[in-house]
C-alpha cells in the first residue's frame, strides 16, 4: 500500500517562499500534505516535473464563447443545449491547460454557475469555477445577450437578489460600453450604469457577501466603479490618472486584459470592423494605464477574457506574456495568475504549494523564468488532488 495519493518532484516555486530546488510534495486526499527535501515514502502515482508551481488562475473567462474570430455569431446559432456542452468542454480545456481556477464573468442561460456545480460535484472535469452567469447591464448595454437590463437603483438590487438565488459566486457588472458584442448602440467610452446603479450594485452585493467585478473601458464608469468600492475593475483602457491615484493603496483589484484588446486591435479577417475600430480607439490609453500601474502601489492580477475573438481556452498564458512585455518580470506575472489571483478570490491557499492547502499543482519542463510562454504547456497537472495532466 502507497504511502501517498501522489507524489510530485521538482523544483518548487511560489511567490512566498521563491524557488525551493529538488523538493517534493505529498498529496493526500486532495490536499498538500506536505513538502518534503527527501523523498517522503511512495505514491500511488508518482509524477515530477523541472517546475512546479501553483496551479494558474485565470479571473475572467466566458466559458460559452469559443474564440473564433467572431464569438457572439457562434452564440446566437447555437442552442442552449449546445452552449452547455460547449462550455463543459472548454472547462475542461482550462484544466487540462494548467489552469486550475477561473472566474466565468458573464454566461447565457446562467450556464456557467450550473457547469461551476457540476465541477464542484466532481461531475465533469474542469477547474474550480467562481461564475457570475448573467451580468447587470442597462436596457440595450454591454454583451446583452447575457445581461439583465437593471434601469434605476432598484431594478439594479433586484438583479443582484436573483442572480444570488441563482447560486452566483460573485456579481458582474457593465459600467460602461464595451470594444466587442454589438456594432450598434454601444460607445466603450460612454458609460452606461449610472454611478449611483453601480453604487448600488456594489452595496447589494457586499450585504450579501458576494463580491463585484466590474467592466469598465470609459473614464467616467471606471471612476464610478473605484467610488463605489467594487472588488474589481476589469480592463480599465481609459482611466483618469486621479482614478488611478484613488487605487494606489486600496483593496481594488485592477485587471487589465491586455491581450485581448492588442488581438481585437490587430483586426483579422473573421474580427467585426466596428471591434476592430473600437479597440485601436482604446489601444494607447490602456498601455499608459498599466505602466502607470506599475509604478504605483495597485494591484494587478490576469484575466485572458478566454472566449473572446480570437482567445483560446486556456489563454492565461497569452495574458501573462503581455503582461511581461508591459514591463512586468517573468515572477511578479506568475504571482498575479497565482497568489495574487487566489487572495483576490479569498482563497490564499490557492496561490502556495504548503502543507493543508489544496493540491492544486502545474508542472513544467521548460523554465517560465526563461519564457513564461511555457506557462501555456504544462507537462503535469493536479487539480484539486486528482491528476489531469501526466
Amino acid at each position: 500500500m502507497s504511502d501517498h495519493d501522489v507524489l510530485l518532484h521538482g523544483d518548487l516555486w511560489d511567490a512566498a517562499r521563491g524557488r525551493r530546488p529538488d523538493s517534493w510534495l505529498a498529496v493526500d486526499g486532495g490536499e498538500i500534505t506536505g513538502v518534503y527535501d527527501d523523498r517522503p515514502g511512495d505514491g500511488e502515482r508518482e509524477l515530477s516535473a523541472d517546475l512546479l508551481t501553483p496551479g494558474l488562475i485565470d479571473l475572467h473567462v466566458h466559458l460559452v464563447w469559443d474564440g473564433s474570430g467572431d464569438p457572439v455569431a457562434t452564440l446566437r446559432r447555437q442552442s442552449e443545449q449546445e452552449q452547455t456542452i460547449h462550455a463543459v468542454e472548454m472547462a475542461r480545456r482550462q484544466v487540462e491547460g494548467g489552469v486550475t481556477t477561473i472566474r466565468d464573468l458573464g454566461s447565457t442561460h446562467d450556464i456557467a454557475i450550473a457547469v461551476a456545480d457540476a465541477a464542484r460535484r466532481g461531475r465533469i472535469v474542469g477547474p474550480r469555477i467562481h461564475a457570475s452567469g448573467k451580468t447587470v447591464i442597462i436596457t440595450g448595454g454591454h454583451d446583452p445577450f447575457w445581461g439583465i437590463p437593471s434601469d434605476g437603483v432598484d431594478a439594479v438590487r433586484s438583479t443582484v437578489r436573483a442572480q444570488r438565488s441563482k447560486g452566483a459566486d460573485l456579481i458582474k457588472i457593465s459600467a460602461t460600453g464595451g470594444v466587442y458584442g454589438q456594432a450598434v448602440g454601444e460607445d466603450p467610452g460612454v458609460s452606461e450604469l449610472s454611478p449611483a446603479e453601480v453604487e448600488a450594485a456594489v452595496d447589494e452585493a457586499h450585504r450579501f457577501g458576494l463580491p463585484v467585478a466590474v467592466h469598465a473601458v470609459g473614464t467616467d464608469g471606471i471612476d464610478a466603479a473605484v467610488e463605489a468600492g467594487a472588488d474589481t475593475i476589469e480592463h480599465g483602457n481609459l482611466m483618469a490618472d486621479e482614478t488611478l491615484e484613488k487605487l494606489d493603496g486600496s483593496d481594488i483589484v485592477y485587471e487589465p486584459t491586455l491581450f485581448i484588446y492588442e488581438t481585437v486591435a490587430k483586426g483579422g479577417p473573421t474580427v467585426p470592423a466596428y471591434a476592430h475600430e473600437n479597440a485601436q480607439r482604446v489601444a494607447e490609453r490602456h498601455h499608459e494605464v498599466f505602466e502607470a500601474a506599475l509604478e504605483r502601489d495597485i494591484t494587478i492580477t490576469a484575466g485572458s477574457d478566454a472566449g473572446s475573438p480570437n482567445v483560446p481556452h486556456p489563454a492565461v498564458h497569452l495574458e501573462l506574456g503581455r503582461l511581461v512585455a508591459g514591463g512586468m518580470t517573468e515572477a511578479a506575472a506568475l504571482t498575479a495568475a497565482t497568489r495574487t489571483a487566489a487572495e483576490c478570490l479569498d482563497r490564499p491557499g490557492l496561490g502556495v504549494l504548503a502543507s493543508g492547502t489544496p493540491a492544486d499543482v502545474v508542472g513544467f519542463d521548460a523554465d517560465p523564468f526563461d519564457d513564461i510562454g511555457a506557462t501555456g504547456s504544462p507537462s503535469v497537472v493536479v487539480a484539486d488532488g486528482a491528476v489531469v495532466r501526466d
